[in-house]
């Protein structure tokens, strides 16, 4: 039926959007609460302790479910079903690496420019068409090649006016600088190596519901918020733990939104559609998210990224268009 070969992948892709959506207004409530009085350790702790207790309660819903779908006598799919050994490991290094992720995310906003870092996470793409060669033993289809190499190209446009950029601190050290884009290249390369894991887990261990591991991660993530308190660069002293309702307000909506719901919408995305598409889709956060901080704290992108975000904006509307098409093709063969 080609519509039922169809459904899968719109499943997909709503979930892509919907994800990339949430978290392109991640930059922006964490700038904002910078501004309004957090520190980078501080806004660390708010923020994945309100993502984990999210998918606390998101997961014990599905618990619950899964034990009503189970007495019912119905024979559905649990949405939470026992991992084997082997999904047990697959959860475990995910949990790892959405650590990596969510701090290298989240410091670098801190240490400097939306634009600068979304300029070098839009690397995600290409780091994951390399990792899914030798992953997954698969190779990408032309265009998504095609595709990966204008989104360099856009993202190297970008990240040519990094440091030009204007910005709300203009007393940023070369220490915060170097310290910005070391977050901002982890960004990319943790984002691929997660979303290729994952598909590699729905391939090998498609029982394992990946979910789990971005609850641990946040938890642990948030956990780690701590381990940074005593530093004077992540916690300047005489910062307060408490910055406040409208910082606190931030951090638990870009906890709840950017992380919560967005990672989970985009970690089960990966079970639908290519681990590099969603990546791709993940490109157009790197010119809302500069364009929402210009809008609200006249964070100025320079030239270089707005120049940059149009053509990353173009390649995957073009990607998409041609993925419909061929689907479309398909359909009526």
């Amino acid at each position: 039926d080609p519509a039922s070969r169809r459904r899968p992948r719109r499943i997909g892709l709503s979930l892509g959007v919907f994800g990339t959506l949430a978290v392109a207004a991640d930059g922006l409530l964490l700038k904002l609460a910078f501004a309004s009085g957090a520190s980078a350790a501080v806004a660390v702790i708010y923020k994945y302790f309100a993502a984990a207790a999210t998918m606390v309660l998101f997961l014990t819903a599905a618990h619950m479910r899964d034990r009503l779908v189970k007495g019912s006598g119905k024979g559905l799919e649990p949405f939470l079903p026992v991992p084997s050994r082997l999904g047990v490991k697959y959860i475990v290094m995910s949990a790892g690496l959405n650590i990596i992720l969510e701090m290298c995310y989240a410091l670098g906003f801190f240490f400097t420019t939306s634009a600068n870092v979304l300029a070098f996470a839009s690397l995600a793409p290409v780091w994951t068409t390399l990792f899914s060669w030798p992953a997954l033993k698969t190779i990408p289809p032309r265009r998504t090649l095609v595709a990966c190499v204008f989104a360099l190209a856009g993202s190297v446009v970008i990240g040519l006016g990094f440091g030009l950029a204007g910005s709300a601190d203009q007393s940023q050290t070369e220490t915060f600088r170097a310290l910005g884009l070391s977050f901002a290249v982890g960004t990319g390369i943790s984002a691929a190596a997660q979303f290729t894991l994952i598909q590699k887990a729905a391939l090998r261990a498609p029982e394992t519901n990946m979910l789990v591991a971005h609850g641990f991660g946040v938890a642990l993530a948030g956990a780690v918020g701590f381990a940074l308190l005593p530093s004077p660069i992540f916690h300047p002293p005489g910062t307060p733990l408490y910055p406040g309702q409208a910082a606190t307000g931030y951090l638990v909506a870009c906890g709840i939104v950017c992380s919560a719901l967005a990672i989970s919408a985009l970690t089960l995305a990966c079970r639908f559609i290519p681990a590099t598409e969603v990546s791709l889709l993940l490109q157009i956060e790197g010119i809302l998210g500069p364009v929402s901080t210009f809008l609200a704290l006249g964070e100025v992108p320079s030239t270089y990224t707005l120049a940059g975000g149009v053509l990353v904006i173009f390649v995957v509307a073009v990607h998409e268009a041609l993925a419909f098409r061929e689907e479309m093709r398909a359909s009526h063969e």
